[in-house]
């Protein structure tokens, strides 16, 4: 096998592993109400199953990290496919919700791994910047080429056989990644020696205790019944920080590889990735055309077509342009025009048709698309030499924080007013559209204070590359 070959057959088994928590998540949305009827559920019992699989990611999203390096990334992938496959397969026979909350933590486990993995196989691959940053272009393309195809798939297979089936295409991504992974990848290890794991696995409780414990205040916005299991998360999540602060100063040689964020401007992109994964305007799109407009699953799938394509042709465009003018540059200026097209919002009306809110979103999916590629660029740039799946890890960990606490804040305050009274009266409409035009807000000011961030750490790196100079 050439080399151009064996790179391109690297770079296809790190997007489908990449892309394998995009397809669950996004069949899973047109799920939940087959799922709800089929075991009789509350709607706050079906958002506890949402949740599952992204609190239990969390567990793993550091100790994944220093498995590759022990094990190789042929053998982490691997082990991550199987996984994800396993909990596939639980979802598609359960039996009980117990089988099914199973089925979703190993689906969750699986796809974080997957997705870690991935992204470090994609920054070894294409060490050269030009070459990484067209690949972080394709990278970007992903999420909006799955949120076009999937919901039209798991919809179909929804009306004409049953929600089981849908975790077929999930299967088929895992076997697909895991014999991929055994053709592509090398099997040997970064690291001979067999360090502890106790850091990286208490650093991965801590985050998911305290995403789970947001997750249920979200659910106690609504009724306070899950109080108890919203305190001993955040509990779980407490002790265990705590217990990792006191073993990282006692370990002369921690696992958890935090080197990334030694580096000249690691936090302000760290940060900026958290602020960016707050908002979704997607989702609040997706959202105003069900709960204004009436529209089915289906009929909004379709109707987000092209906010999806115009989002991945930004993708692309971000992509070259990275090669070219280099990620930080490009992230700025793509952050700077979606703060300034998500005020778009505003034009939407309480007697605007559905199409309105979807045109804005065409516009903005642009520059919102263009960001994804550069901004991951910029911070796996920093990985040291050796830890490239740490680095992927604390991007994950700041991404998923990222999407549960702005969900926790914008979503609370957003959905308040999007949620009213279905009577299809003009009162109801104008809150919704002044719910509409919140989310626009909380994006600008997301998208702004993300540029904000990432021209700090531009300006970081300058100084650090000066300071090293002079050195």
């Amino acid at each position: 096998m050439g080399r151009d070959s064996s790179t391109r057959l690297r770079a296809v088994t790190a997007f489908l592993a990449i892309s394998a928590g995009l397809v669950s998540y996004t069949c899973l949305e047109f799920m939940l109400e087959a799922l709800r009827d089929d075991f009789s559920m509350s709607s706050d019992e079906t958002m506890v199953v949402a949740d599952i699989a992204s609190g239990a990611s969390l567990l793993v999203v550091f100790l994944v990290g220093a498995l590759a390096d022990r094990w190789g990334d042929r053998r982490a992938l691997s082990t991550a496919s199987v996984t994800f496959c396993a909990g596939a397969l639980l979802i598609g026979i359960a039996p009980n919700a117990g089988v099914l909350h199973v089925g979703q933590s190993l689906s969750g486990i699986g796809t974080i791994a997957m997705s870690i993995v991935g992204l470090s196989i994609l920054n070894k691959t294409f060490p050269a910047k030009e070459r990484r940053a067209r690949a972080f272009g394709v990278f970007a393309v992903i999420a909006p080429t799955v949120a076009v195809v999937l919901p039209l798939v798991a919809s179909g297979i929804v009306a004409a056989a049953d929600w089981r089936w849908v975790t077929t295409t999930w299967l088929l991504l895992g076997i697909a990644t895991l014999l991929l992974a055994r053709r592509s990848l090398d099997s040997r290890s970064e690291h001979t020696d067999r360090a502890e794991l106790a850091t990286p696995g208490l650093a991965g409780t801590a985050l998911a205790g305290i995403a789970l414990a947001i997750s249920f205040v979200k659910i106690n916005s609504r009724t306070s019944s899950h109080t108890l299991h919203a305190v001993v998360s955040a509990s779980i999540g407490v002790l265990a920080l705590a217990v990792l602060v006191a073993a990282m100063r006692r370990l002369a040689r921690p696992t958890l590889d935090l080197r990334t964020l030694r580096s000249p401007g690691s936090y302000p992109i760290a940060m900026a990735l958290f602020v960016v994964n707050g908002v979704n305007l997607f989702f609040f799109t997706f959202a105003v055309l069900q709960f204004r407009y009436h529209q089915s699953l289906l009929e909004t799938a379709a109707m987000l077509i092209v906010p999806q394509v115009t989002s991945a042709c930004g993708a692309i465009l971000g992509g070259r342009l990275s090669a070219r003018h280099g990620s930080t540059r490009v992230a700025t200026a793509a952050l700077l025009a979606a703060a300034a097209f998500s005020v778009g919002v505003f034009v939407v009306a309480a007697e605007s048709s559905a199409w309105v809110p979807v045109a804005v979103l065409a516009i903005a999916g642009l520059p919102i698309g263009a960001v994804v590629g550069p901004l991951t660029q910029t911070f796996m740039d920093l990985a040291p030499a050796g830890g490239a799946g740490a680095a992927s890890s604390l991007r994950n960990s700041a991404v998923n924080l990222g999407i549960a606490i702005g969900g926790l804040i914008v979503g609370t305050i957003v959905f308040d007013d999007l949620d009213r009274d279905t009577a299809r009266n003009i009162g109801a409409y104008r809150e919704q559209a002044h719910a509409f035009h919140l989310a626009g807000v909380f994006c600008f000011v997301a998208y702004a204070l993300a540029a904000a961030l990432v021209m700090i750490h531009s300006r970081r790196r300058r100084v650090g590359a000066v300071s090293l100079a002079v050195g």
